[in-house]
C-alpha cells in the first residue's frame, strides 16, 4: 500500500519524495483529508440508504459513524494547514502543535459519536425492529466494511510516509469503522434470520469499538502536547555528534523541546579546564553545528570546563562511582569536579541521575545517604550534591 500512497501522492503533492519538507508534509495531510472526505460521504450514502431500507438501527449507527469520520477528516485538513503557518509575536514557537490538538479533537469528536450511538443503540435493543435485509444488501455492506479498511491502509501508509500520528489516528478511525460494520454485518444476518435484538446489541457493540478507538487517538495526542520523552536512539545520535567534535570530555544535562517542526535542544559539554575562553566557544559552536545536522533545529550549549588533572581527581573519582554502583536508586553521575588543593579542605560537585523505572519519592533520602557515603570518605571535604531532574538526559 505504501508504493500505491507514494504513487497516487505523486499526481497531487509536488516534490512528493520530499516528505520531510514541512510544506510537501502539509500537503500529504490534506491529501489524505480529502480523499477520506470524499470516500467517507460515499460510504455514508450507501449505509443510510439501506439503513432506512431495511429498518436497521446498527446500520444507520454505523453511517454517522462513516460520517464522523469525513468530520475528522476536516480537523485534519485545517490542522495541517494551520499548522503550517509561521511564527508570530503570540506564537514565537510556531504553529507546530497544532497537528497533534488536531488528533485530540478528532478523539473528542469519538467520543461524542460513540456516546450518541450506544444511546440509540440501547433503544434499538430494549425496543427490536424487524430488519428486511435481504443478501444483496449484506454482500454491499459487507463491501463497505473492505472500503473503509483499504482507506485505513492508505491513511496508515501517508502516515508513515511522513511520520504523522495525525494520519494515523485517522487510520485507525477508518479501521475501527470497518470493524463496526462488520459487526453490523452479523446484525444484519441475525435480524435476517428472526434474531432481532442482536441488530441494537451490535449497534452497542459499534460504540464501544469507537470509544477505544477514541481512547488511544487521544492517548497519542495528549503525549506530544505534555512534552514526551525523547527515544533513546534520538539521544544516542545527540551523544554521538558531540562526542564527535574534538577535546569534549563528556555531555550531560540533555533536554529536547519538541514544538511540531520546530526542536530545541539544548545540553551540557564537558571540555579541559586548561583551554582558553577563544577555544571553548568555538568547540560549542561546533557541538552545535553538529548536533543541529541530527535534530534540524536550535541547539544551545553550555560548557563545562573540568579539572581532571586534579591530583586528587582519580581518587574521588573512584569512591563516587562505588558509593553509586551500590545504590540501585542512582543511575549515574556526572560534572565531577574538586575545589581545592588537598582532601582536607576544599568542596567535591556533581549530579546525580535517579533511575526512572524506580524513582524514589522522598529525593532527600538519596541525597542524604549518598552525602553520608561520601563524607565518610573524605571528611575534610564540603559536599555540594544536586539530583538532575527527569527533563534532562544523561548518557
Amino acid at each position: 500500500m505504501k508504493t500505491f500512497a507514494l504513487w497516487f501522492a505523486s499526481f497531487f503533492v509536488p516534490n512528493h519524495t520530499l516528505t520531510a519538507n514541512p510544506d510537501v508534509r502539509a500537503r500529504y495531510g490534506v491529501l489524505e483529508g480529502w480523499v477520506s472526505i470524499v470516500g467517507n460521504t460515499l460510504l455514508f450514502a450507501v449505509k443510510l440508504a439501506i439503513g432506512l431500507a431495511v429498518g436497521s438501527a446498527a446500520l444507520m449507527a454505523d453511517a454517522i459513524h462513516t460520517l464522523s469520520d469525513s468530520a475528522t477528516s476536516a480537523v485534519v485538513i485545517v490542522g495541517f494547514k494551520m499548522s503550517r503557518k509561521p511564527s508570530d509575536s503570540e506564537h514565537p514557537f510556531g504553529h507546530g502543535r497544532i497537528e497533534p490538538v488536531a488528533t485530540l479533537i478528532i478523539a473528542i469528536l469519538l467520543f461524542v459519536a460513540g456516546f450518541e450511538l450506544l444511546k440509540h443503540s440501547i433503544t434499538a435493543t430494549l425496543h427490536p425492529t424487524v430488519s428486511k435485509a435481504g443478501v444483496v444488501a449484506i454482500v454491499i455492506v459487507t463491501g463497505t466494511a473492505l472500503a473503509k479498511e483499504l482507506m485505513a491502509r492508505f491513511s496508515f501508509a501517508l502516515g508513515d510516509l511522513i511520520d504523522s500520528a495525525t494520519l494515523k489516528a485517522d487510520a485507525l478511525h477508518h479501521r475501527s469503522d470497518a470493524f463496526s460494520t462488520l459487526l453490523v454485518v452479523v446484525a444484519l444476518g441475525a435480524s435476517h434470520l428472526g434474531y432481532t435484538q442482536v441488530d441494537g446489541i451490535m449497534g452497542i457493540g459499534v460504540s464501544l469499538v469507537i470509544f477505544a478507538s477514541a481512547w488511544g487517538i487521544a492517548r497519542e495526542a495528549v503525549n506530544p502536547l505534555i512534552g514526551e520523552a525523547p527515544s533513546q536512539v534520538f539521544l544516542d545520535e545527540i551523544e554521538g555528534a558531540c562526542r564527535s567534535v574534538t577535546d569534549v570530555l563528556g555531555v550531560h544535562d540533555i533536554v529536547v523541546h519538541n514544538y511540531g517542526e520546530n526542536r530545541i535542544v539544548s545540553l551540557h559539554i564537558e571540555v579541559s579546564h586548561t583551554l582558553s575562553a577563544l577555544a571553548i566557544h568555538e568547540i560549542a559552536e561546533d557541538v552545535e553545528e553538529s548536533v543541529g545536522r541530527i535534530t534540524q533545529g536550535m541547539v544551545v550549549v553550555h560548557m563545562d570546563p573540568i579539572n581532571r588533572d586534579h591530583p586528587h581527581y582519580d581518587t574521588v573519582l573512584t569512591e563516587v562511582q562505588k558509593v553509586v554502583a551500590q545504590d540501585e536508586r542512582v543511575l549515574t553521575f556526572h560534572d565531577l569536579r574538586i575545589v581545592g588543593a588537598s582532601l582536607d579542605r576544599g568542596t567535591i560537585l556533581f549530579n546525580i541521575t535517579l533511575n526512572n523505572n524506580d524513582r524514589p519519592t522522598d529525593h532527600r533520602e538519596v541525597l542524604r545517604e549518598t552525602r553520608d557515603k561520601i563524607q565518610a570518605r573524605f571528611p575534610g571535604l564540603d559536599l555540594l550534591i544536586k539530583i538532575t531532574p527527569m527533563f534532562s538526559y544523561n548518557p
